[in-house]
């Protein structure tokens, strides 16, 4: 009988009797077939991360060797992006994922991360909230010649902000600066 659960084709495994443990049914290195890609890496890079699914797959606190799907070569197959799958090896291997530039998958890759239980890998793919505009001084100088309220900076505050903001390291467009002349009749 074969089921899947969670993207993972699993097999009856025709031993493994009644939850009896065995100590490591795992070779060292371990073959993978994740989507049609092939890995080969280490039993304890897999299991690196506890609680994760790879650690709950390949974990050698229970028998689930024979439960988990094998391709026709016997790698065990995983049913996931295995182009994906290589920054989630670089990751248990080094707690750390270094992104080509300009990588458009970024979104893709922090599905797979939510999917293999990564938590903190998925933090490191969520981008940074988006940074407030840092606000006019306070109180906000008002232009008396002005009904509407519009806060009106001389040049002279204005370039203080500034150079109070970029110490702050907020980039340039960031900074939306009203510069407001008074009318003169």
């Amino acid at each position: 009988c074969h089921r899947w659960v969670g993207g993972l084709f699993l097999g009856n495994g025709g031993g493994g009797g009644g939850g009896a443990s065995v100590p490591n049914s795992f070779p060292e290195v371990v073959e993978l077939n994740v989507g049609g890609q092939v890995y080969f890496t280490r039993h304890s890079t897999l299991i690196s991360i506890p609680h994760s699914l790879l650690w709950k797959m390949f974990s050698p606190k229970r028998d689930t060797a024979n439960d988990l799907a094998k391709d026709s070569k016997g790698r065990f197959f995983i049913d996931r992006d295995g182009f994906l799958f290589r920054y989630i090896l670089d990751y248990l291997r080094d707690r750390q994922v270094v992104l080509p530039d300009h990588f458009p998958e970024r979104g893709r890759l922090k599905r797979e991360a939510e999917y293999f239980q990564l938590p903190d890998l998925v933090k490191l793919l969520t981008p940074d909230e988006i940074k407030q505009t840092p606000a006019l001084p306070s109180p906000a100088l008002r232009c008396p010649a002005w009904s509407s309220g519009v806060p009106c900076v001389s040049r002279a505050l204005a370039d203080h902000q500034l150079r109070d903001w970029k110490g702050q390291h907020v980039s340039q467009e960031h900074l939306h600066i009203l510069i407001l002349k008074n009318k003169t009749k």
